[in-house]
């Protein structure tokens, strides 16, 4: 019987969340590049024609306003099963607007700037959220101040002009990692920008799709995926030297087993604990690696996640919950148990495009972009749904301890560039590689186009710490408590 019920179970289909979007974030241009602030509402974008824009919004004006229209809203269409988009519209921000209907402070444009020639390949802000770092197909590095988006330091990065496809920050040292399509790793210093190392044709000369750090080891220790193979190096050592592939290169860059899939993206299940790779893959799974098993030799298992669509991004819940989100190319978020080989969550971000970008806000809820929108998902990460707080407030009376539900307080395009928007991601990227502009004022910067901030919300981030009392065992396995100083750092690549 008890053999019946579990492949019952395994054969359920899984049903779609109800989890809604706070708020979602359109673009005329295509989206190449996201970045979200790491203590703050803040969130930038990069756009191909170069242009740059940085929002701030309120979460707490953003759920008060959902709360008081959810019971409105009818969530899917009986007919059809997509999601309702009128009821959307009432929160939905374009990207030159400064505020959205629901409220004057809810969402402000902090500034805008034309920041490269070129589309903005790489976007990423440091550990504390002080600076913002870009890149675009100019092969411009720039580094400028979040709050004011004026630029403080910039150099031009020479590498036979290949394009750069991935960028990281280090949580605890001044370095910056550049990868770009033909393997190639850059090490920086981010406060002089001086060049430190380079390690060449990682991947056998494909583009690097992503880069991690194996904090757990060493500082200096990354993960890098491309191609059909996972490597590990440190930053510090070098083969820029070498003209064929000598066994003091093959020490400096260890490779996994050939996948036989492309890997597209990688992460860390729990950054601090680092004990446990998953990728996503060309294939449609997510394989599993454990670093002290094998030394990152070969994955050990899998987990299926779509028939026919690849897993393009994906990115840790830092939850405690052993879950990682994918974002595949049919357009739907994936939150998988990793522990428990299934997918426990299902949203749909787009039903069009792919998802192509994925990130956690300085409060831990989900951040999915596509080709031309960005969503910031209602949070799920305490006693349930930011929206649903008022339901959970029954269950605190069964004995256990109330928690609080932390909310901090908180340039025109050319018809040529209209024309692109019928293309591929890749068909559009060498399009806009062709039509860089070569203005004789190159190495001048736009002063951004600020907006001030009315709002007198800061961030006052509260670390609450929820106290454990002896509960009834259903009600411990119902809710997990949610600890904010947890320690977990965010890393600014996922």
């Amino acid at each position: 019987m008890a053999k019946k019920n579990s492949k019952n179970k395994k054969n359920e289909v899984l049903k779609e969340s109800d989890a809604l979007p706070l708020l979602e974030f359109k673009f005329d241009e295509p989206l190449f590049q996201m970045a979200s602030h790491p203590e703050e509402p803040i969130i930038a974008v990069g756009l191909s024609n170069g242009y740059i824009y940085c929002y701030r919004y309120n979460p707490e004006a953003l759920v008060t306003y959902l709360k008081e229209h959810k019971k409105a809203f009818k969530l899917t269409d009986e007919n059809t099963g997509e999601k309702n988009e009128v009821f959307w519209k009432m929160v939905n921000v374009s990207q030159d607007e400064g505020t959205t209907q629901a409220d004057n402070d809810t969402v402000t444009l902090m500034w805008k700037t034309r920041r490269h020639k070129g589309s903005v390949r790489c976007i990423s802000m440091d550990p504390t959220g002080k600076f913002i770092y870009s890149i675009g197909t100019d092969n411009i590095l720039k580094k400028a101040d979040v709050l004011s988006g004026k630029v403080l330091q910039k150099t031009n990065i020479q590498n036979n002009n290949h394009k750069f496809s991935k960028m990281v920050v280090s949580s605890t040292h001044p370095i910056l990692l550049l990868g770009d399509e033909v393997g190639n790793i850059y090490t920086l210093d981010t406060k002089t920008f001086k060049l430190l190392n380079v390690i060449k044709g990682i991947h056998g000369g494909d583009s690097i799709n992503d880069i991690f750090n194996f904090a757990k080891r060493s500082v200096y220790k990354f993960i890098s995926v491309g191609e059909t193979t996972l490597a590990y190096w440190d930053c510090r050592n070098s083969n820029e030297n070498d003209s064929t592939e000598t066994d003091e290169m093959k020490r400096n860059v260890v490779y996994s087993d050939d996948q036989e899939d492309e890997i597209l993206c990688g992460t860390f299940l729990d950054p601090e604990e680092g004990d446990t790779v998953v990728c996503g893959m060309g294939e449609g799974v997510v394989t599993i690696w454990k670093p002290k098993k094998n030394d990152l030799e070969d994955q050990l298992s899998r987990i299926k996640i779509t028939k026919d669509d690849s897993v393009e991004c994906i990115v840790p819940t830092l939850q405690d919950d052993n879950c990682v989100w994918c974002g595949c190319s049919n357009g739907k978020l994936y939150k998988v148990d990793i522990k428990g080989s299934r997918i426990s969550e299902i949203r749909t971000h787009n039903s069009v495009d792919e998802v192509q970008f994925l990130d956690l806000d300085y409060d831990y809820r989900l951040v999915s972009g596509g080709m031309d929108n960005i969503k910031i998902w209602e949070s799920q990460n305490r006693e349930g749904n930011d929206l649903d707080s008022d339901e959970n407030e029954n269950v605190s009376d069964l004995g256990s301890s109330s928690e609080n539900d932390s909310v901090s307080d908180l340039d025109d395009v050319s018809d040529d560039e209209k024309e692109l928007s019928g293309l591929s991601r890749e068909e559009l990227i060498a399009e806009l590689d062709k039509d860089l502009i070569n203005d004789d004022d190159s190495n001048s910067e736009e002063i951004p186009e600020t907006v001030e901030d009315n709002s007198t919300c800061k961030n006052k981030k509260r670390k609450t710490k929820a106290e454990n009392a002896k509960q009834n065992k259903k009600i411990k396995q119902e809710k997990r408590t949610y600890n904010d100083s947890h320690g977990i750092t965010k890393f600014d690549d996922l």
